[in-house]
Parts: C-alpha cells; structure tokens; sequence
C-alpha cells in the first residue's frame, strides 16, 4: 500500500442532512495531483442515516483519494478526533466539521504549508462565517464581532502567523491540521474536558488538545491560504444559543489556563485568576448596567466571565464524578477494551447478522398469524458468529445499544424492501432494549424509516421484557400508545419472571405476551411452574392478550402448552435461529404436523385476571435468561 500524505477526517454526529456539502466540496479539490490523500468521515454513534450516505457517496467515489467510513462509538468531539487519529492513514490530518465547506485548494495548501514548515506540529486555517440562512438585508446580533471567535469564525490577515504562546491565543479545531506522529507522542487518549455536547457544560477540547502539543514543544501556526466556510444556521445566533456557547467556553477556562502554568506555580497563580476575574466582572457591569439584553455582545461576554468566575468549582465538580466513574470502571475496561473496539469496527465493516426464530399458531384460530423473532449475530473478522451475550455487555457499558436496534430496524426494512411482499401475512418482531425505549425521537426515527422503505407497519411488532416494562410503565405506555397509532404491534417478553405486582398488565394494551422460557422449560417436571404458567397464560387470554410459549425443546412441553390453550409456540424443539431468509414461506402447518388433536384445554374455571397474576407472583421468583 502506498503511504498516504494527508488525511481529511470529517467527525461527525447526526450529519446526514450536511455531510453532502462538504463531501461536494473535497470531491471538487485542485491541485491535488503531486500527492495521495484521502477523506474518513468519523461517525460519532449518530442516530440517523450518516453511514448510509457515506455508502451512497462511496458507490460513486473517485479512486484517487478513497473516501472511508469510520465509526467512533463514544459520543463527543474529542473521542471523534482521537479515533480519527488512530484510524487515519496520512502523516498529516486535516480536521473539517460537518458545517464546514472548504475552498477548492483547501487540501491542497494544507499540504504545502506541512511540507514547507517540518517544525510547525499543528496550523489552523482562515475560518470565514457563512450565514446562508439570513436574507441580504438582515443584520448580525449587536456587536457580534466581539464574540465571532466563539463560533470558530477566525479572520487574523492574509499572513501567516506564530501563535505565541505568551498571547494565549490558538486556533479552533475546525479548518485545523495536525501531525498524526506529533498528535500520538503529546495528546493523552482521554482528555479533561471530553463531553458529549453541550448539555455537559464544557467546551474547548480542541484547546486543550492544542496545549498538550504546544508544551510538547511544537509551534503551531495560522495559514490564511486554507479558506475555510462555517455554514451557521440562524438558530446559532440567537441570545439563547449564543449564551449557552460561552457558558461552556467559560466553564473550562479553568483548566486551560492551569495547563499553561508550572505545578508550583498553580496555588500561586489561583487566587491572581479568581481576583482578576471578579475585578473584570464588576468593571463590565458597571460599563454596560444591569439591563443589556438588547446587546448580544455585551450578555455573551457578561455570561463568559460569570462562568470563567465559576470554573474551578464546576470542574472540581465534573472532575470528582469523573474520578469515581473511572475507578469503579476501571477493570472493566482492560478486560474489554478489545470488544470495544470489535464493536466499533463491526459498524464500520457492516459485520452484523440478522438472524430469525419462528413464532408459530398452535392452532388454526383467525388472527393467529406466524412470526419470527429478529435476534443478531456479530460476525468476527475469522468469520464466527458471536452470540448477543458475549457483545451486548460491551455495547450497553458504552450506551451503543439505541445504535445496535436502530440499525437492526433500518436492516430489516432494507431487506424487507429489497425482498418485496413476498409473505405479507408474516410479523417481524424486534427487541427493543431499555435505551430505545427511553429515547424520545424512537418514533420519529421509526416513521422515518418506514416511509423511506415503504414497510408496512403492521408486520413489525416491538418487543421489551418484564423487567424493564416494570421500571418505565408510564413510558412504555405512551410507547405503546405511539406504536399503535403508526400501526405496529407490541409484545412483552419474559413474563413470569419478576417480583412485581401481577396488575400492570391490566394497564398495557399489549398484543403478545410471551412467557418467562425458564418457566415454560420446566412445566413436564415442576407442579409449581406449571401451575404458574397455566395462570400466566390464562390471565393473559383474559385480558384479550395472544399467548406465546417460548423454550419449547421437546414434543412433551409442547403437548403441555397446547393441553393449556396456548396460541403460539416457539423454542429449539420446532426451530433452531438460523439467519434471516425471505426465500422461502415462514409459515409450517403444525396443526396437521406435531400438534395433536385429541388434546383438549384444560376446562379449569376462569379466574379473574388480577387473583391470577397475584397468585403467580407468590409462587415464581425466576430470573430472566440470557438473551438467546
């Protein structure tokens, strides 16, 4: 493989709607001809379509500078950037955010400046503010010059220039370039002010970064050949935003200043910072009075130097949390820091399988329509297929299983489409796991996904378990509610497995209830599970509510389950998982096949579905099982 001279990483979250314009941009790149470079878009775990307008941009790409797709699972700048550094190819990498539309010799220079300056380990480019939004005779908040640094809009001449750092000024990490080896030896992996948006009230890790290698030693540069355009909506320039902004900026000038200085130097300087900060604070407010809401300028720089007054306690504050979650965590992490980083990789290389179960009718009643249960495979780069067990762990410690069923989701809809309607009648459920049914754009994110692949609803039912139903009934019912009025359906899986009042059931308009496997398992042996079982099914069947027997292993448990009026039968002994196929129908007539006909259902009296389900939580305890 030929050595790569430049590499352009585009990090990016939720980009979908703007990664277009800058892939435009670098696609139209001159003067690239003497050198090989290449483009990576970083995506930073986003919830939309990112990567899959990054596989449609890759259909069509020019050879000569590959574009590749990178996935950094922990949400945040700085995580984007350093998975960015470790995955690029060039020596040098050149940073562009998603909003950032460079000139047509943007790369171009890039490269000529890293060649002509050896000494130099970082530069930043000219940063010009595009307001696309405001019409021609709009004007700008009052005084916005002031505060344009904060929204990386970096406009210091036409020459080139030393960022000195006695002036205490550096460049923003959009339209910035910096050596991978230079990047590598000085910048920690985890830096202090990692977050993950604003809402986590810090900002400026490209800063800090830039400190790491200008006290390593390397000077760092501004060169005003590389034009860059910052697209800003006009949503960012409203008070709100604005303040917001440098609320965060100010919160982490604590830190910034503190990498500036010696360790013996830093009890002595506090106190210097924190009297001159309150002395600047009370001068602006006697300069510009109490009421300045008119000025955007002036509330902005009055809201900086409140947070900057506050930033050693917010970052004792943020620092102690920080401390006590990477202690507790700590072995946790050595023992999976290569499953991280097979997940990671299993995104960018689309290594996940879906695979299937059927959900067949026990009988021949109307309604009762086969399904298959969704269930995922990871396949490993020797080709194994791993179960959900041995890497969901390590997708739920680092919050990535929203991203695992959103991509399940978009997957089957993909191969839905793709296979046409070939079985209409047949019911795809999906396990949704807690994450998703916390997250309150699930729904859009579902209605987006079904118009897009022409899916129809009505085959896909949603499915959580007991455990987590209990711990979030107030939003699983507006899920619910949600869920029906697009058309899909519901199913509660593991029933029967906690220890909870039995008359929540009565609460959630469920179309399936699908019982604890555990359970089922053992009713040929266990008087006190079938018992528990036979009321389970029946409180169910009360309510209206299809019943499904899972870890049906052999002919006696399902005799049993049939003898019990159950209405769906799943488990090893009808059907091993095998993966997902639309070749041939789902349906099998069991009826005629392995059901036997003489059986009867119990003619016990019916109870009340409430005295059922509170006889059945007195009797059963079972935890629920690994995930299959």
């Amino acid at each position: 493989m030929n050595p790569v001279d430049l590499t352009v990483a585009i990090p990016t979250y939720n980009g979908e709607t703007r990664l277009s314009d800058v892939l435009d941009r670098l696609r139209s790149q001159v003067g690239t001809e003497e050198f090989s470079w290449e483009i990576m878009v970083v995506d930073n775990n986003s919830s939309d379509r990112t990567a899959e307008v990054v596989r449609d941009y890759q259909k069509t790409w020019p050879s000569a500078y590959p574009l590749r797709y990178c996935f950094a699972p922990e949400q945040g700048a700085a995580f984007a950037r350093q998975r960015a550094v470790e995955k690029a190819q060039g020596e040098l990498i050149g940073f562009l955010d998603d909003d950032n539309l460079p000139e047509p010799d943007w790369v171009a220079a890039a490269y000529q400046f890293g060649k002509n300056h050896p000494e130099v380990g970082a530069f930043g480019s000219q940063i010009h503010g595009l307001f696309y939004e405001k019409k021609p005779e709009e004007e700008l908040p009052k005084n916005f010059k002031r505060i344009a640094c904060f929204l990386a809009i970096v406009e210091r001449g036409n020459t080139p220039r030393k960022y000195d750092p006695q002036h205490k000024i550096l460049p923003p990490g959009a339209g910035l370039v910096v050596r991978k080896k230079v990047w590598l030896e000085s910048v920690p992996k985890r830096l202090v002010l990692n977050h993950t948006g604003k809402e986590a009230g810090l900002a400026s890790e490209d800063l800090e970064v830039l400190l790491h290698i200008q006290k390593a030693g390397w000077d760092i540069w501004y060169n005003p050949a590389m034009v860059v355009y910052h697209k800003i909506p006009n949503h960012r320039l409203e008070p709100e935003y604005l303040k917001l902004l440098v609320r965060c900026v100010g919160l982490s000038r604590h830190r910034l200043r503190m990498m500036t200085l010696n360790s013996w130097q830093r009890p002595l300087a506090f106190p210097v910072y924190l009297a001159n900060d309150l002395r600047r604070l009370v001068l602006h407010s006697l300069r510009h009075g109490i009421n300045i809401s008119e000025d955007t300028g002036a509330t902005c720089e009055r809201e900086f130097l409140t947070s900057t007054l506050m930033s050693p306690l917010f970052l004792l504050k943020h620092q102690g949390f920080k401390s006590l979650e990477r202690s507790g965590d700590r072995t946790f992490e050595k023992s999976n820091q290569t499953s991280l980083e097979q997940l990671a990789e299993a995104f960018e290389e689309e290594r996940f399988r879906l695979h299937s179960q059927g959900v067949y009718p026990l009988s021949g009643t109307a309604g009762d329509r086969p399904h298959t249960e969704i269930l995922l495979r990871l396949e490993d780069q020797d080709g194994k297929l791993l179960l959900p067990n041995q890497f969901m762990p390590v997708a739920k410690r680092y919050n990535l299983m929203r991203t695992i069923d959103r991509w399940t989701i978009r997957k089957l809809c993909a191969q839905i489409a793709e296979a046409g309607d070939k079985f209409p009648g047949v019911i795809y459920e999906v396990n949704l796991s807690e994450s998703s049914l916390c997250d309150r754009y699930l729904i859009d994110f579902l209605v987006q996904e079904l118009a897009f692949y022409k899916t129809p609803p009505e085959m896909l039912c949603f499915c959580i378990t007991e455990t987590v139903a209990i711990s979030h009934l107030p939003r699983l019912k507006e899920l619910i509610k949600q869920l029906k009025s697009i058309g899909c359906q519901f199913s509660l899986d593991g029933v029967g497995a906690a220890q909870s009042p039995g008359d929540y059931l009565q609460e959630l308009p469920v179309n399936y209830l699908k019982l604890e496997g555990n359970l089922i398992q053992s009713i040929t042996n266990n008087s006190r599970n079938l018992t528990a079982v036979k009321n389970l099914n029946k409180a169910g069947q009360n309510l209206g509510i299809k019943t499904i027997a899972t870890y049906v292993e052999n002919s006696d448990i399902l005799e049993e389950t049939q003898r019990m009026g159950f209405n769906y039968v799943q488990g090893y002994g009808i059907e091993r998982p095998h993966p997902l196929s639309f070749e041939s129908p789902m349906y099998i007539p069991w009826v005629t096949k392995l059901v036997i006909p003489e059986i009867a259902i119990d003619p016990e009296k019916s109870q009340s579905s409430g005295s059922i389900l509170s006889k059945v939580v007195s009797e059963n305890s079972l935890e629920s099982p690994l995930t299959v």
